[in-house]
């Protein structure tokens, strides 16, 4: 189950750093990138931003439990 949750956790900041990363580069050299899979989603940052933090708490939770 932990596996699972880092792995997801993972993704989430994977996509989100994405996201920014081909932001910043079509305003810093003026490209036309875009997420053809993810672009008709709406406030799609603020919805990985809070899927980090669904995944994460929980498996540092359950990590934290089976130390003892």
């Amino acid at each position: 189950m932990i596996k699972i949750l880092d792995t997801l956790t993972f993704i989430c900041v994977i996509l989100l750093g994405s996201k920014f990363a081909i932001q910043s580069a079509n305003m810093m050299f003026d490209l036309h990138l875009q997420w053809y899979f993810f672009e008709n989603i709406p406030h799609l940052s603020l919805i990985l931003f809070i899927s980090i933090f669904v995944f994460a708490i929980p498996s540092e939770i359950l990590k934290e439990n089976t130390n003892y």
